[in-house]
């Protein structure tokens, strides 16, 4: 398959290819879905350090307020805070949860943030400090927000009080712009690895897909060879998976029948054309004579009445055709349920001339058959096989025609006690342009008659008469 990203439709149009539409539809989902997830592990990063720096305040404050308790005069000494006395394991805020720290981001740690720490008196003296940042002092809303934690107005730190063992208010907090520098940092990891990872996964599923699309591209082109004349061509399902091997095995099915279709209507023309030239022949023969010498008047008359014969045979052919023709287009969905006596019944008042002529008994079906089909086309095929019976039965000799039920439908028979059918004819009884006719024939009503009987799901078979003779069976699916 091309990797161009539209192919070329019969009158110039361009459709985009499959290869690259689902790839296109398949990278804006991913890319969207990438999005969607980063930016929810981006804020989940976010709110978990976030909620992490607020733990490690209160745990601060909380050895705060333990080293005023227990050792006040080293309260907030720089060396202890070294040692890690100031980070030592004690409870956390109450209803509070330690959490995992930098999920993905493994060196965004709250505990590596820089923090301070200040005692006031409640009237807002200061009794001792560490690192507390210029410009933070005592504010007396303090008061009111101990044992909490806040932001400061200006958005610059992050504060944690609570009220001291001896009248005094304790307040820890951390500077916030390492806080945003960090979630800057996970952002650009967020982004970083989106620009590496994303493209690099596109880049594979492109190749996958195209490696997926080999089986199609290969179908390609053996269908192009099989368009530009190859016919024997078959598409190859020796190397498909499974889903394309069943589609080009059902399309191998289809090519056959088509084959066969073809071979069948080239065959079919020949003969036709061959059927059809030997009155045409004839016709142009007797209108050369005619041109050559002067015929008497009896010989004029003669030589019309044979040309008629011949156009007869001629309109004969051109109407069994069209009803071939005819058949071949039947729509089963479009078939009636009909009751089948009327129609042979209709078939025996058009063939009971001819029969009348030698004597023949044709007698009718003696029970009704409800099917699904075509009145018209089913009479047509009556009307073949009453002909070819009576012209196969001996002068004075009787046809019957007999309606039977069947586990699966019905079946008439058309049944005479003439000469049979000679063995030698029987393998190719149904086939198009062979006739048994004793006076000849163009061949194609038994051909025809079968076809009919096949388009409404049944079928035409042959059984010798027992004493002698021939019996045509129709074989219908019952219609109700």
């Amino acid at each position: 398959m091309a990797p161009d990203a539209t192919d070329a439709l019969p009158g110039g149009h361009r459709q985009p290819s499959l290869r690259w539409r689902f790839w296109t539809r398949f990278g804006i989902a991913f890319v969207f879905g990438a999005v969607a997830l980063r930016l929810v592990h981006y804020q989940a990063v976010v709110d978990t350090v976030e909620r992490d720096v607020d733990i490690q305040l209160w745990s601060h404050l909380a050895a705060v307020k333990a080293q005023e308790r227990f050792a006040a005069d080293t309260l907030l000494d720089p060396h202890l805070r070294a040692t890690g006395v100031f980070l030592a394991d004690l409870p956390a805020r109450p209803g509070s949860t330690p959490h995992v720290l930098g999920i993905g981001v493994p060196h965004i740690a709250p505990e590596q943030f820089r923090w301070f720490a200040g005692v006031w008196k409640r009237d807002g003296t200061r009794v001792d400090d560490l690192d507390l940042p210029a410009g933070l002092s005592w504010d007396a809303a303090w008061l009111d927000r101990l044992e909490s934690i806040w932001t400061t107005a200006d958005g610059r730190y992050r504060l944690a009080a609570t009220a001291g063992g001896h009248d005094t208010v304790l307040v820890a907090g951390t500077p916030l712009a390492e806080l945003a520098a960090a979630e800057r940092q996970a952002a650009a990891f967020q982004v970083l690895t989106f620009v590496i990872w994303v493209p690099l996964l596109l880049g594979i599923a492109w190749l996958i897909l195209s490696r997926a699309l080999v089986p199609l591209a290969r179908i390609t082109a053996t269908a192009s060879r099989i368009r530009a004349g190859d016919f024997g061509e078959r598409l190859d399902v020796s190397r498909a998976d499974a889903e394309v091997a069943e589609m080009a095995g059902t399309v191998n099915d289809m090519l056959d029948r088509l084959d066969a279709i073809r071979t069948s209507q080239s065959r079919f023309n020949a003969d036709l054309a061959h059927q059809l030239l030997n009155p045409v022949h004839a016709i142009l023969l007797e209108a050369s004579v005619d041109r050559d010498r002067p015929r008497s008047e009896e010989e004029v008359a003669a030589a019309l009445v044979q040309i008629g014969g011949l156009a007869r045979r001629i309109e004969g052919i051109c109407e069994v055709l069209l009803a071939y023709a005819r058949s071949a287009a039947v729509d089963p969905a479009r078939l009636k349920a009909i009751d089948l006596e009327p129609v042979v019944v209709a078939a025996i008042d058009r063939i009971e001339p001819q029969a009348a002529a030698r004597g023949i008994t044709v007698v009718p079906p003696e029970r009704a058959a409800v099917v699904k089909g075509d009145a018209a086309l089913l009479e047509e095929v009556f009307l073949n096989l009453l002909a070819n019976a009576v012209e196969h039965s001996p002068a004075g000799g009787r046809v019957e025609a007999v309606v039977r039920s069947e586990a699966t439908g019905y079946r008439v028979a058309i049944v005479d006690h003439g000469s049979g059918v000679a063995a030698a004819d029987l393998p190719v009884l149904f086939e198009r342009f062979h006739s048994g006719k004793p006076l000849g024939g163009h061949g194609i009503g038994l051909a025809l008659s079968r076809l009919i009987a096949r388009s409404h799901g049944g079928d035409i078979f042959y059984e010798p008469t027992p004493g002698g003779g021939a019996t045509f069976v129709v074989r219908f699916p019952a219609g109700r």
